[in-house]
């Protein structure tokens, strides 16, 4: 005997998938700075400190995996990189508002832990 779901059903799985949706939504949105990493409270796990307003070129290199505290004047973070497809980006979508004045670059690369 065949059975089919009833409204009752088909509403409780309508709600789970919005559900879903609506948590994984804030990992796709585009230019998310959740694309590349998040940030960290503690320098302590820091892997390089980074002094931006001394750099002599407009990129910095990194690995995926990467805690680097950046340092402009008396202004700080501490970001952890984590970005797939090790995507190159400019420093200033995770950067505090008015952290860097021209671009920087960052270029990310696989790190030696990774598969594939």
């Amino acid at each position: 005997m065949r059975q089919y779901p009833t409204p009752k059903t088909g509403i409780a799985a309508l709600l789970a998938l919005a559900a879903g949706i609506a948590f994984a939504a804030p990992a796709f949105a585009g230019n998310s700075a959740a694309h590349y990493g998040v940030a960290v409270n503690s320098t302590a796990t820091a892997t390089k400190t980074v002094d931006v307003s001394s750099l002599k070129r407009p990129y910095i290199n990194v690995r995926c995996g990467d805690v680097v505290v950046f340092r402009n004047g008396d202004q700080s973070f501490t970001w952890k990189f984590d970005v797939k497809g090790h995507r190159t980006f400019d420093l200033a979508k995770v950067a505090p508002q008015g952290f860097v004045a021209s671009p920087i670059k960052v270029y990310v690369a696989g790190n030696d832990l990774e598969i594939g």
